[in-house]
């Protein structure tokens, strides 16, 4: 990068790490570091991964196919660059599973309690409650995905070759 008024301009060459997608549902994003010429070409023209367009996983697109997650940069605005998304490229290019929580333990009253039991707690450090939410409705649509389907697999006819008596 070069300084030019106070404002870092990118050079040509300069790299950027995103999220490749692949085509397994349980490993959907590869983490991989390319030139910006492999995604926008000269700022006019998508190229390359500017072109795995699609949403983020586990959604897709009328190919499918979901797309790759791309920061923004100099003349090209990202690509995915959702809640969702940037969960995934923050996190390595791995899908954030959904928050640990634990219960509070119990163990035998010595008199009757006066309140219930607190709800289950995130255990992990640095987690807001509003990317916990992001999280959990994530998960809840991609098990709803996968429901969805499975019961369209059941629904299918199966097909088989006629028989023949001879």
């Amino acid at each position: 990068m070069e300084c030019l008024g106070g404002r870092a301009r990118r050079k040509a060459g300069d790299q950027d790490r995103i999220c490749h997608r692949t085509a397994s549902h349980t490993n959907p994003y590869v983490q991989i570091t390319v030139d910006q010429s492999a995604i926008f070409n000269n700022g006019i023209v998508p190229n390359g991964h500017g072109t795995h367009t699609g949403p983020v996983f586990p959604s897709v697109g009328p190919d499918g196919k979901w797309g790759d997650i791309i920061p923004a940069f100099d003349g090209y605005p990202g690509q995915n660059l959702t809640a969702q998304g940037l969960a995934i490229l923050n996190n390595g290019c791995k899908v954030p599973g959904p928050p640990t929580t634990t219960t509070p333990p119990t163990s035998p009253p010595t008199s009757p309690p006066t309140t219930s039991p607190s709800a289950p707690t995130t255990t992990r450090p640095g987690v807001s409650a509003a990317q916990a939410a992001a999280a959990a409705r994530f998960f809840a649509a991609l098990q709803a995905q996968a429901q969805a389907r499975a019961q369209a697999a059941a629904a299918a006819p199966v097909v088989g070759a006629p028989r023949t008596t001879g």
